[in-house]
């Protein structure tokens, strides 16, 4: 208490204690009952105790013990492997939010310090083996601490063991600008001396040269207005939850970078730059498109094998596409060859040896051109050619830069690109076979239309074996439960209702499960009954993701679709025609094509043949989505003309559409009576179908609406009294049959109620019929006793039924 709160007196830092114990306690195991009673959080007299390590998992922790082990062995190997598990477990700063607490400072410095020179260390094992691989951890340190020295001495020896002066010399001259700049202090002799030795090699070397004009080493030497090469990128958003049901994905596409690297290990060096046949139907694709809807889960995957790829050594060149930039020609591509650049070491000088290929790069990359000697091009060339040179430059410089590391190629929502993007991306599928390099796109195929660049050239790529497509499939509702699992305050109510509105879509899911977890402040209180107020409305980043596809709809077609969500997620076509009907100038052509523009959008599919065709809505939510931008007062006219043309349809067999009818008539505020009627003919179907909670809804708003349209005539009111008792006791059975006997029970006696109050009835033969309905119901009470095992109560009942009986001279 006194570390975490020395300015409270010691009843109320005891009294913060407490409840931090039991927050604490409560975060751990959210599902037990007596917290006090927690294995994870122990309290011993004035001690409170975690549990051990076989209980609780805690990434410092291992790091720590990684890094020790790793200290305590002679085996480089061993050393090496222990050195990068750990250096993968350290995510950043140890508890970044508390810069107050003095514990968690020092054991954050502490962390940091470790892992700067688990880096080092790492370096040097890594250089045995390839130098190349040992710059990526000494980038890590100097991008969070630019003055480390030990870091800059490495540095600047790895690069000039590689030949690249330049770059060496350019490392130093950083260093030293910052420390002038922030300390007013001069490098380390030692630091000095190793750039000395390296300036000084590349003169010695122009003055033993015997030719004048060498210009590849003054190309090394003189890159010193580069860029250096930059740390390690962020890949993908933080703070996921696990990749759930993509296994089999996963699998292929982490054996694509298995065997591109086996591939590229066993190369000849004479196959170093021939490119791959394209009709070379035997080899394997290196390029892969994730397919399937928006938020299906396509980025979330490729982001785990970018990951995935970094711990491999691979370097990852991402782009992505905004629906904004289809114009652009070869945006896509220019920032994957800039960010491939500035990512990977790679030997800039074989760009200044040929300038003639890499020229017409410069268009879509200047900083190239510092690089390139001028030279004349030939003038006399058509645009096909120009954008010929184009590509082949693009291909020779990733090839180029591949040599220096394995590259992953990610590019996002390529239905956006524009042509010239998707023409180059099918150049380099046919021609990086066998070579350091895989391509993984991820496509909304929903979203590519039938005159799309990319569509049409996908088909010929297939055929070549250059690229292979996945399609990513909806998730199972137990994958779903998974992914929300991490959510506080959902109950199963809450999850089941999520898996249902989400439909399999990963991004939906979550998003809902955020929205109804910031929502309630009491997670046990959630029903499938209030969970439509707590999600009113579709989250924000739902509702934009649905807006965005919708907004390429014609404002008609926009229209349609709102009209037939109304009549709910699947539609017949002569439902739609007659609900468009009244619209001005609509014909059974105009809905048609109407149609075919939501179905080559994705947002319908259509079953079915002749004349009973069928549309599907491509998700529930966008059902929904419609739905909730339709006027209340709209929404109720759409609703009332559904179902009259409904009525019109089953006209002579309306028990087949009574359901619907009823969900239509109830929510477009239609007439009790008319409510009653077909809330009965519903009722009475779902009863013949054995579907008795069904049935037992739908008499029950029979029996609601029947009561709210009673007539003021003393004749009619005892007509619709003994239709309601009819209709309670068909509701009574439905709810018994249900296993619900003392709801039940009630009902019965409700219509006991009812009959008592027509015993005045004029003729012998209505009371007789009158006491057989009350002694049957006497019999369905003393049933719900019986079934809960009370054979007292239910005898004295059958004996007050036997009695009526009697009293209406009834023997028989």
């Amino acid at each position: 208490m006194d570390a975490i709160w020395p300015e409270l007196d010691v009843e109320t830092a005891a009294g913060r204690l407490d409840r931090a114990v039991y927050s604490l306690r409560q975060l751990f195991e959210p599902g037990r009952s007596r917290l006090a009673a927690s294995p994870l959080l122990l309290t011993e007299r004035e001690v409170l105790v975690l549990a051990d390590q076989s209980q609780v998992w805690i990434d410092a922790d291992v790091f720590e013990r990684l890094l020790n082990q790793a200290r305590n062995t002679d085996d480089p190997g061993e050393k090496k492997r222990l050195l990068e598990e750990a250096s993968t477990l350290y995510g950043g700063d140890f508890l970044p939010e508390e810069r107050k607490i003095e514990f968690t400072i020092v054991r954050r410095e502490f962390l940091q310090r470790n892992w700067i020179g688990l880096l080092l260390e790492l370096a040097d094992l890594r250089a045995v083996h390839n130098l190349n691989t040992a710059i990526d951890p000494l980038d890590r340190i100097l991008a969070i601490d630019p003055t480390n020295e030990a870091a800059v001495q490495r540095l600047i020896k790895l690069l000039a063991q590689l030949e690249r002066r330049g770059e060496a010399l350019r490392v130093y001259k950083r260093l030293a600008a910052i420390l002038q700049q922030e300390y007013h202090i001069a490098p380390l002799p030692e630091t000095r001396a190793l750039y000395d030795a390296v300036r000084l090699g590349v003169q010695e070397r122009k003055r033993d040269t015997a030719v004048p004009a060498y210009r590849d080493s003054g190309a090394a030497a003189g890159q010193d207005d580069y860029k250096d090469a930059a740390p390690a990128l962020l890949i993908g958003r933080t703070h996921q939850s696990p990749l759930v049901g993509r296994d089999q994905e996963l699998s292929l596409l982490q054996g694509l970078l298995l065997a591109t690297e086996h591939a590229t290990k066993f190369k000849l060096p004479s196959q170093k730059k021939v490119p791959a046949l394209p009709l070379d139907t035997r080899r394997s694709p290196q390029s892969v498109l994730l397919m399937g809807e928006v938020g299906i889960g396509k980025t979330r995957l490729a982001e785990e094998m970018a990951r995935e790829a970094r711990r491999r050594g691979w370097a990852v060149a991402w782009s992505r596409v905004y629906p904004q930039e289809v114009s652009i020609p070869y945006r896509l591509w220019a920032e994957v060859l800039r960010k491939a650049m500035n990512q990977v070491t790679w030997q800039r000088q074989e760009v200044s040896k040929r300038p003639l290929i890499y020229q017409p790069l410069t268009a879509l990359l200047p900083e190239l051109d510092s690089l390139l000697t001028q030279v004349a091009l030939p003038s006399s060339q058509s645009p096909e050619q120009e954008q010929l040179r184009l590509w082949e430059a693009a291909c020779e410089l990733l090839m180029v830069i591949s040599e220096g590391s394995p590259l992953l190629i990610v590019l996002d929502d390529v239905q956006w690109a524009d042509r010239s993007s998707c023409e180059l991306f099918a150049y380099l599928a046919r021609r990086m076979y066998s070579l350091p390099m895989v391509i993984i796109g991820t496509c909304r195929e929903n979203e590519l239309g039938s005159s799309h660049p990319l569509r049409l050239l996908l088909t010929d790529l297939q055929r070549e074996h250059a690229v292979e497509t996945v399609q990513l499939q909806p998730l199972s509702d137990e994958q779903i439960g998974a992914i929300v699992s991490h959510v506080p305050y959902l109950t199963e109510p809450a999850v089941q209702y999520i898996q249902t509105r989400a439909a399999g879509n990963p991004f939906f899911a979550e998003e809902l499960a955020r929205t109804v977890g910031t929502s309630s402040t009491g997670g046990s209180s959630i029903t499938p009954n209030h969970l439509s107020d707590i999600i009113p409305v579709l989250p924000d980043t739902i509702a934009a993701a649905l807006n965005l596809r919708l907004s390429r709809l014609s404002s008609a077609c926009q229209r349609l679709l709102s009209k037939a969500a109304v009549l709910g997620s699947s539609f017949e076509f002569h439902l739609i025609s007659a609900m468009e009907a009244n619209t001005p100038g609509s014909n059974e052509d105009t809905v048609l094509d109407l149609l075919e523009e939501a179905m080559q959008s994705g947002m319908l599919t259509e079953e079915g043949t002749g004349t009973r065709i069928t549309y599907q809505f491509w998700h529930p939510l966008l059902v929904t989505h419609l739905y909730e931008n339709i006027s209340a007062a709209r929404r109720a006219s759409f609703h009332r003309r559904a179902a009259e043309i409904l009525r019109q349809e089953y006209q002579g067999r309306e028990e087949e559409g009574a359901a619907t009818i009823t969900h239509h008539f109830v929510t477009g505020g239609a007439s009790s009576q008319q409510i009653a009627h077909y809330a009965e003919l519903a009722g009475n179907r779902a009863y013949t179908l054995s579907a008795y909670p069904d049935a037992e809804r739908y008499y029950h708003l029979a029996v609601e609406h029947l009561e709210r349209s009673a007539r003021p005539s003393a004749d009619a009111n005892m007509d619709e009294q003994a239709h309601v008792a009819s209709l309670l006791e068909f509701l009574g059975e439905c709810t018994r049959l249900q296993g619900k006997y003392e709801e039940a029970r009630h009902i019965y006696e409700q219509a006991l109620e009812m009959c008592e109050q027509q015993r005045s009835l004029p003729s012998p033969a209505v009371a007789q019929q009158e006491a057989q309905m009350q002694a049957m119901l006497w019999c369905e009470v003393g049933f719900t006793w019986y079934d809960v095992g009370n054979n007292v109560q239910a005898l004295q009942c059958y004996q007050h039924g036997e009695r009526v009986l009697q009293d209406a001279h009834i023997t028989e």
